[in-house]
């Protein structure tokens, strides 16, 4: 401030000031930053210059707490003064009630010009909060700070400005540039795992501190060169830092933060308080610095006696409070610390799973996947995964001999009345708040029993007759043979449509694919508009891995998804978003995967093919085609190892798709022949699904409560893999496209006397599967949806015999109308159904009804409709009503799919990882 205003001001004060006298305020709100982390705050090896030197120049609150520790409701307090039940903003990404006066309303009352730029709001919600001007307030938009110092030396006005500068630092993505931090002399907090690749991101997380240290002096520097040195200067972190036991919660080093504040002539220099604070006293502390008087009706109360020297307490307690933030965080809590440093937390809900961004977004949290592993084998690595990830209901902490609260003494009866009175204080706080205590988003909830795993493996293309056990002499799949030899064999096993991606959502949902328009395989956009399918599987359909996972289940996806995102379609929900906590997908599925290179022996340079699925996510390893499913097997293996780490049972997808053509075996097994190069990638396959059978098979517990299915999508592609006599292939209704050989094995689970066996009468299918691992598993069925299978759990397990009471229906896919396809000399009927031995099969117009007794006849050689016509009435009735209910597609020859809607303009797929920024 100039000297002339500031003998102004120093004259005013005790009279009140006009607008033009008014101090100028500036608030410097950093992001994602850990108190500690800081040599302001005693960090042995994280020098912060610039904060060090505001500290100089003025106060630091050793005992500053945020409201909440998530990005939106922490905003949303200090801009309003109020708690977040109070105020509406509770959950992350929520807003305060657009009713409520907020702060730059009761600056400009005063005549202040209030100005923000960067993160001061919850990105896009900040100009919804009144500011007189907002700019450059979106995601890591960190051009903010140089556009405040440009706009603050340009600035004309004579109005007093209260100013707010938000820094993306040191949230994440963190920069990748590291020089000069050397990774293995940091000194790592205790809860973290000690590792080379924590050590790496910890490098990076130091970087980002030192970009917003950088800023922060900038800042500094340019407001006391045009404002004056007497500015009041706040400085302060919205909450702690993306690491386990920061960030979403309520530990010290998530809802403890730095506040630095300087104001020359009014704050002594070199001051450190005790005093306690929340952000909710910002509002109320700036108002009063401003001349003005803090409204009653708001929750904060000014600290600015502190600052001043005329006190030294400020709180008796302080209240925390967690909502959550979407699906990625489900899990509330509340807490209260007292002026001792002893802290209560009370989590609403223990039975559930603590899950964050850095449990479920490897890309920004990239060292959680390395704390997982390291917890395979190590026992403290374990234990800090288990304190993470799960909660007891009380926790208790004296902070001042505990800072890193790792000793609960919420059930030491020596400090029960504490914890009594504590909680008694956090009663009264949320009944005065009138805490709704909602849970927002889809918990997870902890396996309290235990509970069987699930290896779901399901080959693309695949025919009924190509597995040695299943009666190939060409090959010998010895591993699905001895699966098969410990296990058993189901040979009236169905899938619910001749071709991939409607059979694979058959599988996941438990109901008719044609009900979320998945009629064939998905291709490219037009053509998928052209035939009536969807672009991709709806995300609200019932999919059984969501239900597991919710249930407690740690869920996987390894090999070909084909469920949504391929070819131009970029914009297709992640895998995660039906329910997988890990995925490793193929050219035909959104996320990470595994690409094929391929050599043959005209061409032995590795050559990519589909490349240009990089677009689907990343990140992306080229693996050699003939190894493909062996990358999918060790990623599940790593998942299964993980999930133990976490003592979760686990739901696991292994869909390997080397039957599918074209077909690469390795140069050892080449043939020009495509029948012998498929068989060529069939036994490889098997020999590479090996060590997932064997890792389950030698280790006691998973032997005892896992159960491994093993199955293939449709039927073989004609003239390469075999229906074992059985009539027609992939994409026909006749048996050789839908009847699916069944491998079902699990010692500890199935029928003792069932082992070797073969099961050659009960009738099911893939919607039967879906529904019966429900019961298995003891899951929950998806609250307000039929499913179209039935339980046959006991039929699946050897213990009974019994064939699902419903006909199974079927309608071709829409891109295979009449002849072709391979087989010139069949016909391709539209609609069909099997019900017990009998099938029967029938064009949309009527003609060519065919009926065949399966039991007797299962080549499907002679049609019966003549003399059986009540069965043939019966079955075309049903198929008829069933697939009247049904969305139409090009089966139908009135189905008219109308102008393609326009898609989405350029970008890249969802969820890819990005790094931005660079350590200066």
């Amino acid at each position: 401030m100039p000297p002339l205003r500031s003998l102004l001001l120093s004259l005013l004060l005790p009279l009140g000031l006009g607008a033009a006298d008014r101090p100028d305020l500036v608030v410097f709100l950093s992001d994602d930053h850990t108190w500690r982390d800081s040599s302001v705050y005693g960090s042995p090896d994280i020098r912060t210059p610039n904060m060090d030197r505001l500290a100089a120049a003025g106060m630091t609150f050793d005992r500053a707490y945020v409201a909440s520790p998530s990005c939106a409701p922490s905003r949303a307090a200090l801009l309003t003064g109020l708690w977040p039940a109070k105020n509406g903003a509770e959950a992350n990404h929520s807003r305060p009630r657009a009713d409520l006066k907020k702060l730059p309303a009761y600056l400009q009352e005063l005549g202040y010009e209030v100005v923000s730029f960067g993160k001061v709001g919850h990105y896009k919600q900040t100009p919804e909060y009144g500011f007189d001007l907002a700019k450059h307030f979106n995601y890591h938009e960190d051009i903010a700070i140089p556009e405040a110092v440009k706009w603050l030396r340009e600035r004309k006005s004579e109005k007093p400005l209260c100013l707010f500068v938000g820094s993306n630092w040191p949230h994440v993505p963190w920069p990748e540039e590291t020089e000069g931090i050397d990774p293995a002399k940091l000194v790592l907090p205790p809860y973290h795992v000690d590792n080379p690749t924590t050590r790496a991101w910890r490098a990076k997380y130091v970087a980002a501190i030192a970009e917003l240290d950088r800023e922060l002096g900038l800042v500094y520097d340019t407001v006391r060169e045009v404002l004056g040195e007497d500015t009041f200067f706040l400085h302060t972190s919205d909450h702690g830092a993306q690491w386990p036991f920061g960030k979403w919660t309520l530990y010290e080093d998530g809802v403890r933060t730095p506040l630095l504040v300087s104001w020359p002539g009014r704050i002594a220099a070199n001051q450190r308080t005790e005093a306690m604070v929340s952000w909710i006293d910002i509002l109320p502390t700036l108002l009063e610095a401003a001349g003005g008087t803090a409204p009653a009706e708001i929750d904060g109360r000014s600290f600015l006696p502190v600052l001043e020297g005329k006190a030294a307490k400020h709180r008796d307690f302080i209240y925390t409070t967690h909502s959550g933030d979407g699906n990625f965080n489900v899990y509330p809590m509340r807490g209260v610390i007292d002026e001792a440093g002893d802290k209560y937390i009370r989590n609403l809900h223990p039975e559930f799973r603590f899950l964050s961004h850095v449990t479920k977004n490897t890309g920004d949290s990239g060292y959680w996947d390395s704390w997982l592993d390291s917890a395979v084998s190590d026992a403290k690595a374990r234990a800090i995964v288990e304190a993470y990830q799960t909660r007891p209901a009380a926790e208790l902490y004296q902070t001042t001999r505990d800072p890193w609260e790792r000793d609960n003494l919420a059930t030491d009866p020596h400090h029960a009345e504490r914890l009594d009175e504590l909680s008694a204080k956090l009663d009264g706080w949320m009944a005065e708040t009138k805490d709704p205590q909602t849970v927002f988003g889809e918990p997870v909830r902890i396996a309290t029993e235990k509970r069987p795993n699930v290896v779901m493996v399901f080959v693309d293309d695949m025919g009924w007759g190509d597995l040695s056990c299943f009666g190939n002499t060409e090959i010998q799949t010895e591993a699905l043979d001895q699966l098969a030899a410990e296990g058993m064999r189901f040979t009236r096993f169905y899938v619910n449509s001749p071709i991939c991606s409607p059979s694979r959502t058959a599988l996941t949902t438990g109901q008719y694919p044609q009900r979320w328009r998945i009629n064939s395989y998905l291709d490219n956009r037009q053509r998928n508009h052209e035939r009536g399918v969807a672009q991709w599987l709806d995300p609200t359909a019932p999919v059984l891995a969501r239900e597991l996972r919710k249930s407690g289940y740690a869920t996987g996806h390894f090999g070909k998804w084909h469920l949504g995102g391929q070819r131009d379609v970029a914009n297709a929900p992640p895998i995660a978003d039906y329910g997988f906590d890990r995925s490793l997908t193929n050219f035909e599925g959104m996320g990470a995967k595994l690409l094929p290179l391929t050599v043959t022996p005209q061409q032995p340079e590795p050559k990519k093919i589909w490349a240009d699925a990089v677009n689907l996510g990343e990140p992306v390893t080229w693996t050699m085609r003939p190894e493909i499913t062996g990358g999918f097997v060790r990623e599940a293996i790593r998942f299964i190892d993980r999930a133990g780490a976490t003592g979760q049972p686990f739901f696991v997808n292994v869909w390997p798709d080397d039957p599918h053509g074209p077909w690469f075996p390795s140069l050892e097994k080449w043939s020009d022949d495509k029948r012998k190069r498929y068989l060529g990638v069939v036994d490889e396959m098997d020999e590479q699904l090996a060590p997932l059978f064997e890792r389950i098979r030698r280790d006691p517990d998973l032997r005892e409560n896992t159960l491994v299915i093993f199955c293939s999508d449709n039927g073989h592609e004609a003239g390469a893999g075999s229906g074992g006599g059985l009539r027609g292939a992939k994409t026909w209704l006749y048996e050789g496209g839908i009847r699916s050989p069944l491998i079902v094995w699990g010692p500890g689970l199935m029928a003792a006397d069932s082992a070797g066996t073969a099961d050659l009468e009960s009738v099911f299918c893939a919607l039967d599967l879906n529904r019966s691992l429900y019961t298995l598993t003891n899951t929950p069925l998806p609250a307000g949806v039929a499913l179209d299978g039935e339980d046959v759990i006991g039929t699946i397990l050897g213990k009974e015999k019994k064939s699902r009471k419903a006909p199974i229906f079927y309608r071709r896919p829409p891109d295979r109308p009449g002849f072709g396809h391979g087989l010139p000399d069949q016909d391709n009927p539209d609609l069909g159904v099997v019900d017990g031995n009998w099938k029967y099969l029938v064009n949309l117009d009527g003609s060519d009804p065919q009926l065949y007794d399966l039991g007797k006849d299962p080549e499907e050689s002679r049609n019966l409709v003549s003399e059986n016509p009540e069965a043939a009435t019966r079955l075309r009735e049903a198929v008829f009503a069933w697939n009247a209910t049904l969305p139409k597609d090009t089966v139908d020859p009135a189905f008219q799919p109308g102008p393609l809607p326009e898609g989405p303009k350029g970008g890249k797929a969802k969820g890819k990882s990005k790094t931005k920024g660079k350590a200066k």
